[in-house]
């Protein structure tokens, strides 16, 4: 049997739930916030832009109370023309500092700023520093005569300095000595600093950051952006011992009968105070970077959304496998990579993911403001297409975001991105932007609100049994593993005949129908989902365990879907991250490693491969209601071959039932070809993610 295949994690948990949203009241001139931040009184900064007319917007930023019921100050920063915020930072005096862009010859800079003037007639970078109460202390133009310029993210150091990064069209003045970076045809990214007069420059970058920034302590700038690695001119450099040298391989986001383009890779560089030093920089991925943060130690927490199945994860992360299949445009024979969030903690030395985890579910989900806790935690804003974005648990399926109504949602992972609580959702809008209150309270920036997080239940996650991957929707059938703390009596156990409804004071029912416990200890239970439930949209998971103090009693909401397969994972899966380029014999392809037997009964790998053309057999998980029926809580007497059948293609040979198992795991035959490669890699009608690999001996 494969009880003893699931495996095992411990995570922290408290024991209620108190989640709430309080939306504030709309801003004056129906403004729309694209950036917010608080100070220690708990007063909010926002900045956006407004409407003056029906075709021209301007920029402005406020200083709102804590309730957001009094508007404290109120300027704008207008031109005759559109201009807008796009980011905003504090100083460590309560000043306010914003950067965005605008289309006016007329706006509004200050004598003695570093560009005062400008007679571009495009798209123009600013930037403007406020006092605490609101008064223009210096507004400049940046970008020097480069036809285009936007300023898309801000840092201001303690000494006053600003630092400011965005995309360039163009000229753009850099200072001397300073680092060069790649560009891609005449567009680049740039990375200012500003003096506390916002009069010069000191630092002036061309070719790195464009999306994110921060600055540490001692004056290091962090920059984060992606480019085209399909047409690079002057490629972006790298540091010796970068965690990616190179850019990663090409992972498709578009797809056509006529041609592919290669999703963007990301890159992160540290710059040294004075600009002309590259201490690290690396590739990181195929994604794109919307925000960034720098901790105590210099590690960098980069966010953002991607559409690369094989975007670096870790195993002990919250979401480690991409969720989503590419998808059919309504073009026909277009397809387009579903998009997912992600939050990677890059080490201080560039060279290595401490923890990095996708945020996503099957459909697009976007991940666009980040902010850090006082006690280390990550909260995370953005929109979302998917039912089962993460953390929904506490959801009424009717109530979760879908393609046809997209929700805003704020999230919280624990500092090491292993713990979610629960996800809380707010109304739609392209803009989500989040700061956090020194109490632990997010504040949204839109629409604008303060969400207070749900408290983890003693149930910390709720996985599948096979890739434990943490879910909100089930299949019938489906073994689940439940996760958390003084769940159980605390050693290992497993009932001595069969599958009982009770088990060492447990009991966990789907809308009242017991589910067949498989295994219980302190922080781990494993059931059956009762097959009983198919055909329903929504069950209510009620979890008790009575032989603990204090006593269990939790209700969670799942989806339930048709069938939901995964394929059981070898040990090996758990010990690297996930999705890496594995290496074999000098070869690198990305897949997931499956608990594969070998024709001969050994687990394959790379040491052990199957002979080419010979049978591999895997294990499935949550292929729902099949034909023959199964029974809950029954055991398999026999290798019945069932339908639906798992995958397509001649190399699948059969799927049955595994004798002496629970029904609901599935065994599935494969027949593996090889020429000269070293990789069979099996597709995603199998597997969330790129795929499952299973090694072959090359063939001549």
């Amino acid at each position: 049997m494969l009880r003893g295949l699931l495996l095992v994690l411990s995570l922290s948990a408290n024991p209620a739930f108190s989640g709430t949203v309080q939306t504030l009241p709309a801003l004056p001139n129906a403004a729309a916030a694209s950036a917010v931040q608080v100070d220690p009184s708990g007063n909010i900064y926002v900045a956006g832009s407004f409407l003056s007319s029906p075709t021209v917007g301007h920029a402005f930023a406020a200083k709102l109370s804590p309730d957001g019921s009094q508007v404290i100050w109120w300027t704008v920063l207008a031109g005759s023309q559109n201009d807008g915020v796009a980011a905003l930072a504090l100083g460590a005096d309560n000043s306010v500092y914003v950067t965005g862009s605008t289309f006016s010859t007329d706006f509004p800079t200050t004598p003695g700023s570093m560009q005062p003037n400008s007679s571009v007639s495009g798209q123009k970078g600013f930037v403007a520093k406020l006092s605490p109460n609101g008064a223009v202390l210096y507004a400049t133009y940046i970008g020097g005569s480069a036809t285009q310029t936007n300023g898309a993210a801000i840092a201001v150091h303690s000494s006053g300095a600003a630092f400011i990064t965005g995309g360039t069209y163009g000229s753009f003045p850099t200072s001397p000595g300073a680092v060069k970076g790649g560009t891609s045809l005449d567009n680049t990214t740039f990375v200012i600093e500003l003096n506390p007069a916002g009069s010069a420059a000191p630092v002036a970058i061309t070719g790195f950051g464009g999306s994110a920034i921060a600055v540490d302590l001692q004056g290091n700038i962090y920059a984060a952006g992606a480019g085209s690695i399909l047409f690079p001119p002057t490629p972006t450099p790298t540091t010796p011992g970068a965690f990616q040298p190179t850019a990663p391989p090409f992972s498709f986001c578009y797809t056509s009968i006529n041609f592919q383009l290669p999703c963007p890779a990301q890159h992160i560089a540290k710059i040294d105070p004075t600009g002309t030093k590259l201490i690290y920089a690396t590739y990181l991925g195929s994604a794109t970077p919307s925000a960034m943060a720098v901790d105590q130690e210099g590690n960098a927490i980069v966010a953002g959304s991607t559409s690369a199945m094989d975007y670096p994860t870790t195993p002990a992360a919250y979401q480690p496998e991409y969720f989503a299949s590419p998808v059919q445009n309504y073009i026909p024979y277009i397809w387009e990579a579903p998009v997912s969030g992600y939050v990677t903690k890059l080490n201080a030395a560039g060279s290595g993911l401490i923890w990095s985890t996708l945020f996503g579910g099957s459909h697009d989900d976007h991940v666009t403001g980040l902010a850090i806790g006082a006690s280390g935690n990550i909260l995370l804003a953005g929109h979302a297409y998917s039912s089962d974005l993460p953390g929904l648990w506490l959801t009424p399926v009717s109530s979760r975001p879908t393609v046809a109504n997209p929700l805003n949602f704020v999230a919280r992972l624990s500092p090491d991105g292993s713990t979610l609580s629960p996800t809380e959702l707010l109304p739609y809008s392209t803009a989500a932007g989040v700061a956090v209150r020194s109490d632990g309270i997010a504040v949204a920036a839109s629409p604008l609100a303060l969400v207070r997080f749900s408290t983890i239940g003693r149930v910390a996650a709720i996985t599948d049994s096979a890739d434990n991957a943490r879910i909100v929707s089930v299949a019938p059938g489906q073994l689940l593993t439940l996760l958390g703390t003084n769940l159980a009596p605390p050693d290992p156990a497993y009932p001595p005949n069969g599958f009982p409804a009770s088990f060492s004071g447990v009991t966990v029912t789907f809308n009242g129908i017991p589910a067949p416990l498989l295994y219980t200890s302190g922080t781990q239970i494993n059931l059956q989902l009762p097959y009983e439930i198919a055909g329903l949209t929504q069950v209510s998971m009620q979890v008790s365990s009575q032989f603990v103090s204090p006593p269990v009693s939790e209700s969670y909401f799942l989806a339930v879907v048709e069938r939901q397969p995964s394929v059981f994972l070898s040990a090996s899966a758990f010990s690297q991250p996930f999705f890496d380029i594995s290496q074999c014999n000098g070869q690198n392809i990305s897949g997931l490693q499956p608990l594969a037997l070998n024709a001969d009964g050994t687990q394959n790998s790379c040491a052990n491969p199957a002979v080419s053309g010979s049978n591999v057999t895997i294990f499935v998980n949550g292929l729902g209601v099949t034909t023959p029926a199964q029974s809950t809580g029954a055991v398999s007497s026999s290798a019945v071959a069932i339908t639906p059948a798992v995958g397509t293609g001649t190399n699948v040979l059969s799927t049955t039932t595994l004798p002496g198992s629970i029904d609901g795991i599935a065994q599935v035959q494969l027949q593996v070809s090889s020429t000269k490669s070293n990789a069979f890699q099996v597709g995603t009608f199998l597997v969330r993610g790129p795929g499952i690999l299973i090694w072959v001996q090359p063939g001549n």
